[in-house]
């Protein structure tokens, strides 16, 4: 089935593809939607619809090489495990393509808010600034939002009926915590502590994928969002799973096994160009990540 542009929370998981192993709708669950599900291996991409009611995706099994991009626009991979969590209040469509390791299949947890729950919470944190408040993208690592996404999926697996109190509490409290954590207002606050805020995620990340070839250092990339450079160590880790120093060295063997892919230019010239200059010092971090140096990765292919 083709997905629109934009859909509604209620009809949402027709369009995403999967197994849905539990759904609240069945429970009539108040304030929130929420559907645990089940996904292949491989899904060579789909168009993920936008709806009015944010959305929250926590990977409760499993994980991925995950690429996302707006339509049309350049793919943005991710390493993706158990415990990341997304945020979304986007109001346009967006596309998603991933390939897990074999067994390691993704079971996530959707979670859309209603409106009205979530305006609720807006009034509650923010009074007269209520009707300014929107939620923002966040991809990284929250503890506190990891717990109440696994707690939801108990609630599921549990069937707790709509009328349970805790199902409307349990609504509220998560409405609050996006409210006070995810939102453009609360952007504005100097706080780091959950992770890098998705935007300057994605600005660190397209400044290292154009500069591979140059010397990249800690300093420099936590200059560009503003943090000292041990703030900018411990929220970047907490936002990846990787130190800055580690994601720079992963993006540059990915790049290095493309051109490996692609082209038949030397080994040599394809180190120079991801940044190493020496040829022994590139083959021993090659083969550190991918598990062979690149002379038996080309003739493997």
């Amino acid at each position: 089935m083709k997905a629109p542009e934009r859909t509604t929370a209620e009809v949402f998981p027709r369009y995403i593809g999967g197994e849905v192993l539990a759904d609240s709708a069945t429970l009539k669950w108040p304030g929130l939607f929420a559907r645990r599900c089940r996904f292949p291996r491989v899904v060579d991409g789909y168009l993920v619809p936008a709806t009015a009611e944010p959305l929250i995706t926590c990977t409760l099994n499993g994980s991925a090489e995950f690429q996302e991009r707006d339509i049309g626009g350049e793919w943005l991979p991710r390493q993706v495990r158990r415990g990341d969590i997304f945020v979304t209040g986007s109001k346009t469509p967006y596309e998603l393509r991933w390939r897990s390791p074999l067994g390691a299949e993704m079971e996530v947890i959707h979670i859309h808010l209603a409106v009205d729950q979530c305006l609720a919470a807006f009034e509650m944190v923010y009074h007269d600034k209520a009707g300014a408040v929107e939620v923002t993208d966040f991809y990284g690592r929250d503890e506190t939002l990891v717990y109440l996404s696994f707690a939801c999926a108990e609630m599921l697996s549990a069937r707790t009926a709509g009328n349970a109190k805790r199902v409307a509490s349990f609504a509220q409290l998560l409405a609050i915590h996006i409210a006070e954590k995810y939102t453009n207002i609360a952007s504005q606050r100097p706080d780091y502590r959950g992770g890098l805020p998705i935007a300057r995620l994605r600005k660190i990340e397209d400044y290292v994928r154009a500069h591979l070839a140059e010397s990249i250092s800690v300093e420099a990339l936590a200059e560009m969002v503003e943090l000292s450079p041990f703030h900018f160590s411990r929220v970047f880790k907490h936002a990846t799973g990787m130190s800055p120093l580690q994601f720079v060295t992963r993006e540059r063997i990915v790049r290095a096994q493309q051109l490996v892919r692609e082209t038949s230019r030397s080994l040599i010239e394809i180190a120079l160009e991801v940044g190493y200059t020496s040829p022994s010092h590139f083959a021993q971090v090659f083969r550190r990540v991918v598990g062979v140096a690149p002379t038996e990765f080309r003739s493997g292919l």
